[in-house]
């Protein structure tokens, strides 16, 4: 095998593996990275609250709870008896973060 082929070939390589991570970053880029359904479990909005760290609604069946979510560990801080984002409603992040803040603010004030 000549020198030339052999670089031909690597190049074409790098090419296919270029195309495969870009592939991969504008999956996970358009799909919102952890928004997706397994089975019951819905994820329902996701707010990230730093480099890793992020603060999910999750919806189980007619429950919905605010997980905290780290590379350690998932914690749950709130189950909500009311839904805080109907089923159908495609109410987005500023939504879910503006009604947050006002259920925050309503448990620091009582």
């Amino acid at each position: 095998m000549s020198a030339g082929a052999m670089v031909e070939m690597l190049l074409w390589l790098g090419v296919v593996v270029a195309f495969i991570l870009v592939c991969a970053w504008a999956y996970r880029r358009l799909s919102g990275g952890m928004m997706h359904t397994v089975g019951a479990i819905k994820v329902r909005s996701v707010i990230s609250v730093g480099n890793r760290e992020r603060i999910a609604l999750i919806e189980v069946g007619d429950k919905q709870l605010l997980v905290g979510v780290c590379p350690t560990q998932i914690n749950t801080l709130h189950v909500f008896d009311e839904p805080v984002l109907l089923p159908q409603g495609d109410a987005g992040t500023g939504a879910f973060a503006s009604k947050l803040q006002s259920l925050l603010n309503k448990d620091a004030n009582s």
